[in-house]
């Protein structure tokens, strides 16, 4: 059985002899801390040095967003700082030694007119071609013959503006500038349009990615009524596109509390979730028990617990093993491995995932 064949299984339903296992990474402050507690200096692939794989996947989208993107520059810096343009066109300032988010210090667009410049110098639609590129080309052929779950890009609709404008100046354009955001969505439904007839034909896909990150801790970052009338319909579009090409799944990937919008989700096909983030609300067995089982679920295991310790670690996955074996369900970090997590404790989080995806 290849881990393919473990992830369709997982999400079907199906038995298995493991579940697979869906790692995430660590952040630079995390790899210091666990280097002085005695990872060796030389170790990049901190999975490999624990001896498990993580399940693989094969993005096959072209470049579906800003193409050209912008220039990323070095604007300043100093010994504890940099500051720079990166490829959304924001100026923002880093840590150079410690995970964080970036200082937002500005952003490209302010204004509708913003928007609809940017849009005609970096999200232009007319020629398809050139987001299909070489590299796209070999993502095709490893897709082909490899034993990977393969992922086609649904939409980053919210992501992409709020990524252009911030979340207080996106939530203003909503309102106040209604046509050039549904513009900016319908050029991007239209890419993602296109990426479905072109690599369908090619490759059997498996999964359907959508990257929003549209919800805080408190719920979504924009009404589900707006959401419903500038987002969905193109959701719903796309899906039943994809489920004419034998498409099973999706792989909606947002932090926050997404529970206003996931009834709207699957009515639309969408029938997958990542990270479920438990402090934020998206607990998987209540998850489970409000949607059903139409509603499968990537991530889901609270990274505080981890921190915990080795007694939380197991009570943590005692406390999820029956939603494990019944299915539609890989347990993960829900987000990444932050630096209050020690290598010691991670190994013990690690073993037990192993243990507990055996069925």
């Amino acid at each position: 059985m290849t881990e393919k064949d473990r992830f369709l299984r997982t999400m079907r339903y199906g038995q298995t002899d493991y579940r697979p296992l869906h790692l995430v990474g660590p952040w630079f402050d995390t790899l210091v801390r666990w280097r002085a507690e005695g990872l060796p200096d030389d170790v990049t692939d901190v999975h490999q040095y624990l001896g498990v794989t993580p399940l693989s996947v094969i993005n096959v989208t072209g470049i579906a967003g800003l193409h050209p993107a912008f220039e990323e520059k070095v604007l300043s810096e100093d010994a504890r700082t940099i500051t720079s343009v990166d490829s959304y066109g924001r100026t923002v300032r880093n840590f150079k030694h410690h995970t964080s988010f970036p200082e937002w210090i500005d952003f490209p667009v302010k204004t509708g007119e913003d928007l609809r410049r940017l849009m005609d110098e970096h999200f232009d639609v007319s020629d398809f071609d050139s987001r299909f590129d070489a590299s796209w080309e070999e993502r095709i052929q490893k897709a082909i013959t490899t034993d990977s779950v393969v992922l086609l890009d649904a939409g980053c609709y919210y992501w992409t503006l709020r990524s252009l404008a911030g979340v207080e100046t996106a939530s203003y354009l909503l309102y106040d500038a209604p046509g050039a955001v549904e513009e900016l969505f319908e050029r991007y439904f239209a890419v993602v349009m296109e990426g479905l007839r072109r690599v369908t034909p090619l490759v059997k896909v498996d999964v359907m990615g959508f990257g929003e990150d549209i919800a805080g801790r408190n719920g979504p970052l924009m009404s589900p009524s707006l959401f419903r009338k500038l987002i969905l319909p193109r959701y719903k579009k796309a899906m039943d596109l994809a489920h004419e090409c034998s498409i099973e799944f999706t792989w909606y990937d947002s932090d926050g509390d997404l529970r206003l919008l996931l009834p709207d989700y699957l009515k639309a096909g969408i029938n997958g979730v990542v990270p479920c983030e438990v402090a934020a609300g998206m607990d998987p067995l209540a998850l489970r028990k409000q949607f059903g089982r139409e509603l499968r679920m990537v991530g889901g295991f609270d990274k505080r617990i981890v921190a915990k310790g080795k007694a939380a670690i197991e009570a943590e996955f005692a406390r999820l093993k029956p939603m494990i074996d019944e299915g539609g369900f890989i347990p993960a970090i829900d987000h990444s491995v932050s630096s209050d997590i020690s290598f010691d404790n991670y190994r013990c989080f690690v073993d037990a995932l192993q243990r507990s995806n055996r069925i």
